[in-house]
């Protein structure tokens, strides 16, 4: 059944979602048109086209912004997001993270049903992302500032339960440290994955301005009980030789596991004490379900050019991720879209 009402996550203006007027993407003219589905259309035109379909916000005071239509089709939709400062390794880790989902690794391994919540939306990151980064090991440019819209979206389904929709968002650390509408996704967010950039880990005590705004944003405004945490030590292949880093590193069982879920996050979170990086550790501490995590979303470091410092950057050694859909598997199960026994002890 259709939820009666959906929160915009780009701006929290409540769109009503009873057969709310549908527009499309005109690729010619780049805007969107309005989108009538024909009187006396049958059940196969009407999905047909719905499946294409988008729905207008109906807040006019900023820019004009749209959701898939089947964004507030089903279940409550989901919102997760990105956090960390500009350069950490986010959008390799969420381009990493989707090419995994698109390769099925979501179903073969935890049972999730996943597919794209719009079709153009999904091409056009496999596109620009995940075929840049794991079929050609170019560097991905950085998230650009002021792009508040999620990245992609996936419906996932487990078993005969209803469909729900996750929205991912990949915002610019320096939009994060902004208290405006950039930031109103945290409003909506029900799960955050924080990304721990391991060249830092050395400087100012190992502290990321963004954790500490986005965790006292959470804190001023109620919701740090609501949110689900999901800590990554990203680019964890230049910790390769540091135990228990490594250990996890080398470890990827694919299973959803709350005691080896819950090991891992002890060691990370030693490890993080031990550098003295006690910042980097707030979300574990304050939100009320969270897990710690070790990912590689490359498998080893870019160089410019042919080395000699100029050109595109790109991975001479090919991108091999290593446990990158983890973080999500986490999110997913402490927000309840993964229903086990298992799933319930996450984060716990």
């Amino acid at each position: 059944m259709p939820n009666p009402w959906v929160l915009c996550p780009v701006c929290l203006e409540r769109i009503p979602w009873d057969d709310p007027p549908l527009h499309r993407f005109d690729a010619g003219t780049g805007e969107y048109v309005e989108q009538p589905v024909p009187a006396g259309a049958g059940p196969e035109q009407s999905a047909r086209l719905r499946r294409v379909a988008w729905v207008r916000c109906p807040n006019e005071r900023g820019e004009p912004h749209h959701l898939p239509a089947s964004y507030g089709e089903s279940g409550p939709p989901l919102v997760f997001g990105m956090v960390g400062a500009s350069g950490s390794g986010k959008t390799h880790l969420l381009t990493a993270m989707i090419g995994a989902v698109e390769r099925g690794d979501l179903h073969r391994h935890y049972g999730q049903a996943c597919w794209p919540l719009e079709m153009r939306l999904h091409q056009e990151y496999l596109r620009d992302n995940v075929g840049p980064l794991a079929g050609e090991a170019r560097e991905l440019r950085p998230t650009p500032p002021g792009r508040v819209m999620f990245a992609d979206g996936f419906m996932v389904a487990q078993g005969e339960g209803p469909p729900r929709p996750v929205a991912l968002f990949d915002v610019a650390g320096d939009d994060l440290l902004r208290v405006a509408d950039a930031t109103a996704f945290l409003d909506a967010a029900d799960g955050l994955i924080f990304v721990v950039d391991p060249v830092r880990l050395d400087e100012a005590g190992g502290r990321d301005r963004t954790f500490g705004v986005v965790l006292d944003l959470l804190r001023a405004s109620g919701r740090l009980p609501e949110v689900s945490a999901a800590v990554v030590v990203a680019k964890a292949d230049l910790l390769r030789f540091e135990d228990p880093l490594a250990l996890w590193l080398r470890r990827d069982t694919a299973a959803l596991d709350p005691e080896e879920s819950l090991s891992e996050s002890a060691d990370v979170y030693a490890y993080l004490h031990g550098r003295g990086a006690h910042a980097w550790t707030r979300p574990y501490r304050e939100c009320a379900r969270a897990t710690l995590h070790v990912a590689s979303a490359t498998g080893s470091g870019s160089v410019r050019g042919d080395g000699d410092g100029t050109g595109d950057a790109r991975f001479p050694r090919g991108v091999h991720p290593r446990r990158v859909l983890r973080p999500l598997v986490s999110l997913l199960a402490m927000s309840g879209a993964l229903a086990s026994p298992e799933a319930e002890r996450i984060g716990i």
